[in-house]
């Protein structure tokens, strides 16, 4: 099992961190890891989140990163009850596996065209890297795979891999 304080140390590496703190808490009836993160340099928190994976295997626990300007701390550890109305309130996406078919088809061709190894169902398109080239590498891969018409608009508007599962269904 991966401890918070190698997560954190992973993270640090990060050329784009200037620090991390990691710390495990509860939602929605499960334990989950998450980890706060200042920037030296933009990096968004599903980026830093596929960077452990990498580096410490898939079943590391981290479940999300929030960047913050600065770490809140409750004495020399990171504020819990911070991280976790972070993750209630939307600040922090936690990853969760796709829950379906279509969410399952989709994940493999958005990180097949993003050279992401795994991708969330609540990931956000832009948050992951996404640009104009490889929204029209998911798109014609999505046409190609759902044969079904799928204009950028209606693509950009979904963003994440649920919401174009809804549009797709």
């Amino acid at each position: 099992m991966v401890t918070p304080s190698e997560i954190a140390e992973v993270l640090a590496a990060h050329p784009g961190v200037r620090r991390a703190e990691v710390a495990a808490t509860h939602h929605n009836g499960q334990d989950v890891t998450l980890a706060a993160v200042e920037l030296g340099e933009y990096t968004s928190g599903p980026i830093l989140r596929e960077y452990v994976r990498a580096r410490l295997g898939e079943g590391n626990g981290l479940a999300g990163v929030l960047t913050v300007e600065r770490i809140p701390m409750t004495g020399d550890s990171v504020d819990v009850d911070y991280l976790t109305s972070a993750v209630a309130d939307g600040r922090c996406t936690l990853f969760e596996d796709p829950r379906d078919d279509v969410e399952r088809r989709l994940a493999v061709i958005w990180s097949q065209q993003m050279e992401v190894r795994v991708v969330g169902v609540h990931d956000d398109f832009l948050e992951l890297g996404g640009d104009s080239l490889s929204a029209l590498g998911i798109i014609s891969a999505i046409e190609t795979e759902f044969d079904r018409s799928l204009d950028v608009y209606e693509f950009m508007s979904a963003a994440s891999v649920a919401r174009l599962a809804d549009i797709l269904r």
